[in-house]
């Protein structure tokens, strides 16, 4: 096997297995009348899903000292690297100790369904400052995840790896794998019966990000392997359902934090793999 391909593997394989529970709790809910609120309850506060981002930031700690050890034990120069892992691993443990200490309150998310009818008599100014922390998240996802790599791949934007500024762009640039899981993880939103129009900016902007990946798709097979493949059936069948069981999505209030565990789960696949390439590379340089 292509040592590159491993960790594609492991990712790959727990994108799955997120993947299969997230759908499967849809579904159940969305045709089973005994447990028709089954999503809701996996979704809400302190159950199932905030223990998955709770142990995907313990993983991100983890990931960050091994890396730390590792490449310090090899005495390479890979200071930047270094660097960022430090700033990662001290962000994973703030965000840890912070959800494990605070007390829990319901937040509804401006990227969803809100059931308080309230909701729609809300301002503008209103909606951010309630939600700010949701928007930048999804924001922060779709930029540097989805659309810039996208727009990167799709319309033959090169970097000069001959500047160290275009080297290191290079190396963090996410790979095509974590752009289709974060694609999906971007499409698993109520794709109707929103209660404002205005959330209906998130279902836009992924539209958008869609046909940037078609533009990708359609132009450049070099850059799809048989796990980018294999993922992109599971984004077909993930926004398939996602569109079928939009009512059950909407309606319940915490399923962004079903949404922000993919999103950890792409931060976390993005992370592992330049830590991966580095010390792969750092392996056989030594």
């Amino acid at each position: 096997m292509n040592k590159i391909n491993m960790y594609k593997v492991v990712f790959s394989s727990i994108f799955f297995l997120l993947f299969v529970f997230s759908i499967l709790s849809l579904l159940v809910s969305q045709f089973s009348s005994i447990f028709s609120q089954l999503f809701l309850i996996l979704t809400r506060d302190e159950r199932a899903y905030d223990s998955i981002i709770n142990f995907f930031y313990f993983c991100g700690i983890l990931m960050s000292i091994f890396y730390l050890v590792v490449s310090t034990l090899w005495d390479k120069d890979v200071l930047l690297q270094r660097l960022v892992s430090v700033i990662f691993c001290i962000g994973f443990v703030f965000l840890l100790v912070f959800r494990l200490s605070s007390e829990k309150t319901l937040d509804s998310t401006i990227l969803g369904f809100v059931a308080d009818s309230s909701f729609e008599r809300l301002g503008f100014g209103q909606l951010v400052a309630e939600n700010f922390g949701s928007i930048i998240l999804s924001g922060f996802i779709y930029v540097f995840f989805v659309i810039l790599p996208l727009v990167f791949f799709g319309f033959g934007y090169g970097l000069n790896t001959k500047n160290i500024f275009g080297k290191y762009l290079d190396f963090f640039c996410p790979s095509m794998n974590v752009c289709v899981i974060a694609l999906f993880a971007s499409g698993f939103q109520a794709y109707y019966d929103k209660s404002s129009a205005f959330l209906y900016i998130d279902f836009m902007v992924f539209c958008l990000c869609l046909v940037l990946f078609l533009r990708v798709f359609l132009t450049h097979k070099e850059l799809f392997g048989h796990y980018e493949y294999a993922n992109i059936l599971l984004m077909i069948l993930g926004i398939l359902i996602c569109l079928l069981c939009s009512n059950t999505i909407s309606q319940a209030q915490d399923y962004y934090n079903a949404r922000k565990s993919f999103y950890l789960l792409v931060f976390l696949g993005w992370y592992g793999e330049w830590m991966y390439k580095s010390l792969l590379r750092e392996f056989y340089l030594k």
